[in-house]
């Protein structure tokens, strides 16, 4: 992001002698009169070192500046002035409105490039301290919610085990009636959903535990992820392409985002059954601040009307919620998967978007912040 800074102050003067001063300077420089025109800046370009003069015709500096805080909350401010009004100073910097005053007239313009360039510097402190203590948090947030899953189901777990143990031992009676018998094999089923869902469960739980947030590539966790799924994929006919970017760095918790990721390979492959070619193709790459990767495959495609609805939890193109006699209703599927992973993207600050057309193939991207 580029670095800008506004200079506010009703004096013409003063404006042109900042232009001058900061024209060999690689800021973008914005010059208001007034501070009701800088507060109009302040909404269109964000600006992250602010500097206005105290005292101005109709809203001063300090309100300006407080004004300003509304719209954006974490900007360095400074004032100058000629007057050292200390009392209003001091309670603007106890208040953070404002971090440090600049006299004025300056000896020389070298004096204020510094000062913007030391302003610029605690910025990029400060949001790196804004960045940990968020990082910390999810963190946190995900360890809680990870240890939260993982006794649910546990819990679960035990109840499906005594379940599937009484109806196997049922089903053993020779002399049942056809109708239980059929019953119970009902029961069965659905057992081993809730089992599947059980895992699905233990698996986010055990990834969140484990794994912190950290400074990493995030091409080494696709290659880590793909590891993992490559043999069964070429296993079943399924050509692999890849096109790794080297440049992938961000912050992220890897064995959250590896799973991510082995999530949309997998049902990469599963949205190709059927096809007489089967292919998916795994890139990373970097676009503006943003680091992703995105799984593209040949296979079925997803219908319009199903497109909202595929984060949803439990919604599912798979088994029994498959188009009959598809390819796909031969394969388990309980609606977990895409759910945990955009709740991924999103404690990653990220997002899952997708791509389908229908017989042609979709396109699942995960973006998320480059570090």
């Amino acid at each position: 992001m580029r670095q800008s800074v506004l200079f506010v102050d009703d004096n013409p003067v003063i404006l042109k002698t900042i232009e001058v001063a900061f024209a060999k300077e690689d800021y973008t420089v914005l010059l208001a009169g007034s501070g009701e025109e800088a507060l109009r800046l302040v909404q269109e370009d964000t600006p992250q070192v602010i500097v206005s003069d105290l005292r101005m015709t109709g809203m001063d500096g300090l309100e300006f500046l407080r004004r300003a805080r509304h719209t954006n909350h974490f900007f360095v401010g400074m004032i100058f002035t000629a007057y050292l009004d200390i009392d209003s100073i001091m309670k603007a910097v106890s208040e953070e409105a404002v971090w440090r005053y600049i006299t004025k007239p300056w000896q020389d313009n070298r004096e204020l490039v510094m000062a913007v360039r030391n302003a610029f510097q605690y910025h990029e402190a400060m949001a790196a301290s804004r960045q940990a203590a968020e990082q910390i948090q999810r963190a946190e947030r995900l360890s809680a919610l990870g240890h939260l899953v993982a006794g649910i189901a546990h819990q679960f777990n035990n109840i499906d085990v005594g379940i599937m143990g009484y109806v196997q031992m049922s089903l053993l009676h020779k002399d049942l009636p056809g109708e239980v018998r059929e019953y119970l094999e009902q029961v069965k089923l659905f057992t081993k959903r809730g089992t599947e869902i059980v895992r699905e469960l233990a698996t986010f739980s055990d990834q969140s535990s484990q794994w912190g947030f950290s400074h990493g590539n995030l091409t080494d966790t696709v290659t880590e992820a793909l590891s993992f799924c490559r043999k069964e994929m070429e296993a079943a006919g399924i050509q692999i392409e890849t096109e790794f970017a080297e440049n992938c760095t961000a912050v992220l918790n890897f064995g959250l985002t590896k799973q991510l990721i082995m999530n949309l390979i997998r049902n990469a492959g599963h949205a190709t059954l059927g096809k007489d070619v089967r292919t998916v193709r795994i890139e990373t790459g970097r676009q503006d601040d943003n680091v992703f990767v995105r799984i593209t495959d040949n296979g079925c495609g997803i219908p319009k009307g199903y497109l909202p609805k595929i984060f949803d939890p439990f919604f599912t193109t798979k088994g029994a919620q498959a188009t009959p006699g598809s390819p796909q209703a031969s394969v388990s599927g309980v609606g977990l998967g895409l759910s945990l992973s955009q709740t991924v993207a999103q404690a990653h600050r990220g997002e899952i978007t997708v791509r389908s057309t229908p017989d042609k193939g979709s396109s699942f991207t995960f973006t998320l912040p480059a570090a």
